[in-house]
């Protein structure tokens, strides 16, 4: 059971990231987007929310660097 848990956490971790980098790419073409590496799930989650709603670069960085 604790091994499908970690299989399971590892599986959403890596479709948040695909559909945030995704979206964060069409937003920002030309950004480094080095400041997304190594996110946690709730990060890269938020990361989509707030590109969603269209924040500009300076609030998406300030809202992920304050979940960590």
């Amino acid at each position: 059971m604790n091994q499908e848990n970690t299989s399971f956490e590892k599986q959403k971790r890596v479709i948040a990231r695909r559909n945030a980098l995704k979206l964060f790419f069409i937003r920002f073409p030309d950004v480094n987007p080095l400041f997304l590496e190594n996110l946690s799930t709730t990060q890269y989650e938020e990361l989509f929310d707030l590109l969603l709603l269209g924040k500009d670069l300076e609030e998406i960085k300030k809202a992920i660097l304050n979940i960590a």
